[in-house]
């Protein structure tokens, strides 16, 4: 976790544009405002709160090594370090809830390593909008079992491993296998008109997973990209000028 400490602190010093300061673009400066940066209330909140705090009890139980895979990354870190890794803190949960409240997509893919409470997020913004949860580890399939079976919502659809569809909004958290990550990123590549939004989780957990958004952000195909630390967020919409961000969030 030192590589990630230190880069935090290299974010917090290169970090800019709160508030919308310096961006021009209305769309951008919209985002940033009203949805990044919102400090309203919404109902879904105390829900997710509610489902965090069942996975916290959860994993005081476990030893949370066991649900993790070998790399060297995952060797290196301790429980508590792999624990901030896949479940995501709070903030940015409700982050990509409004994030999903605000663009509307069609459908919505969520792949990765996770506790559940990510694509509960996504699943709360509108019960309409089918989530598929692509999650291959069967621990964190347990867990995603027990959290989506306790709040039933009905757009949630949990399975295995498969290619990523093109869906308007993907969010892939895999901050601790960079080559897996890279692997569910080829639809970026291979759909030469895909028009959405990807969201990358653990975009500074290792040099590794830098090269991977340095990569995605360079594409011609993402028009917006904004580092907030935790995550980055990749916004390929035609017609939008080239930017890129580094946020304090």
């Amino acid at each position: 976790m030192q590589y990630r400490s230190r880069r935090k602190f290299n974010h917090w010093l290169t970090a800019r544009h709160k508030g919308g300061h310096g961006i021009h673009s209305p769309f951008l400066f919209r985002l940033i405002t009203t949805v990044i940066e919102n400090k309203g209330h919404y109902s879904a909140y105390p829900i997710l709160d509610s489902a965090r705090q069942n996975i916290e009890n959860m994993l005081k139980m476990l030893d949370v090594r066991q649900f993790f895979g070998d790399s060297s990354l995952d060797r290196s870190i301790g429980g508590s370090g792999l624990k901030q890794l896949h479940l995501l803190p709070a903030k940015f949960d409700r982050l990509i809830f409004r994030l999903v409240n605000e663009f509307q997509p069609d459908d919505l893919v969520f792949v990765g390593s996770g506790f559940g409470t990510t694509p509960l997020a996504m699943a709360l913004a509108d019960s309409r909008k089918p989530v598929t949860v692509l999650v291959g580890n069967h621990h964190f399939r347990s867990f995603c079992d027990r959290l989506f079976e306790l709040y039933d919502l009905p757009n949630l659809k949990l399975s295995g491993f498969k290619p990523v569809p093109a869906s308007p909004f993907v969010v892939i958290q895999y901050p601790c296998d960079p080559p897996t990550c890279v692997a569910f990123l080829d639809f970026l590549r291979q759909e030469d008109d895909y028009h959405g939004t990807i969201i990358l989780s653990g975009i500074h957990a290792s040099p590794e997973m830098e090269r991977i958004w340095d990569q995605c952000r360079s594409s011609e195909k993402v028009r917006i990209s904004l580092d907030l630390f935790e995550l980055g967020l990749l916004i390929c919409w035609k017609g939008l000028q080239k930017e890129h961000f580094v946020l304090r969030f």
